[in-house]
């Protein structure tokens, strides 16, 4: 019987086979801002023992009304290395691998090969467009999402699913559905604390149900949440049969990938 008090409940919460899946997975969190920080700290007293932490940048004042694992006296210091100290402090026996850099073409394939599974908690469109190739690729789990001021969405690619070759990518969206999305997530407006918490938690939640086997999934969805209108609307995300990376043109995801 397992009487871990951190765990007890975790436990209880995913079932022993889930909670073991998730303290095993090695997760890749790109963005260690508003959504990262949630999403770092939530997985963390989820019990996950195993986080890949990939961000470049520095802790600005500006930051600090929504980024959860940040205070004024980490103002000018590295997110991941203030970030991996603090989930450190939640459980000490989290490993963590923290890169201060930019997830790029350079090292995307080497960092997402590194996870089982990666959430995107960055701030533009083309990180994103890059990790969805790069996971579609690698058949490594993709939950990706964006927010805005009082708007965000989540959406998630199993691409390790990779016999179900009805699994839409990222970029089976249209255009201008794509684009509607960057408007939601564009990194210059204000963005509310709560707004922030909400879309980390469903990213969280889908890897949830993922895990332990329970509950609906986000796969071939995208989740669009107004909270001032209190709307939470799935939309259905078809294959686009001319998508250059998961349609067969190019000929393979690597030169999908290197074509960005």
């Amino acid at each position: 019987m397992n009487r871990d008090p951190f765990n007890h409940y975790n436990i209880a919460l995913l079932g022993q086979e889930g909670f073991e899946i998730l303290r095993d997975m090695r997760i890749l969190i790109v963005g260690l801002g508003g959504l990262g920080s949630f999403v770092a700290q939530e997985l963390v007293r989820l019990g996950a023992q195993n986080l890949i932490l990939v961000d470049n940048d520095r802790v600005d004042r500006t930051n600090l009304n929504r980024q959860i694992l940040y205070e004024p006296a980490d103002v000018g210091k590295s997110k991941v290395l203030v970030a991996a100290k603090k989930l450190r402090k939640i459980s000490p026996t989290v490993n963590i691998e923290a890169f201060d850099t930019r997830l790029s073409r350079a090292n995307g394939s080497f960092l997402v090969n590194k996870a089982d599974v990666v959430i995107d908690c960055s701030d533009n469109i083309e990180t994103k467009k890059l990790l969805n190739r790069l996971c579609y690729a690698g058949g490594r789990g993709f939950i990706t999402g964006g927010v805005g001021s009082w708007e965000g969405w989540v959406a998630s690619f199993p691409f390790f699913k990779k016999e179900d070759t009805s699994l839409p990518c990222l970029e089976c969206f249209l255009p201008g559905e794509l684009e509607a999305l960057q408007d939601i997530s564009d990194s210059g407006s204000a963005v509310a604390i709560t707004t922030v918490a909400i879309i980390a938690s469903i990213q969280v939640q889908e890897l949830v149900n993922l895990v332990s086997g329970k509950g609906d999934s986000l796969e071939g969805k995208t989740l669009v949440v107004d909270l001032r209108g209190y709307q939470c609307v799935p939309i259905k995300v078809s294959k686009n049969p001319h998508c250059e990376v998961c349609s067969g043109s190019p000929s393979s995801p690597e030169a999908a990938v290197t074509s960005t």
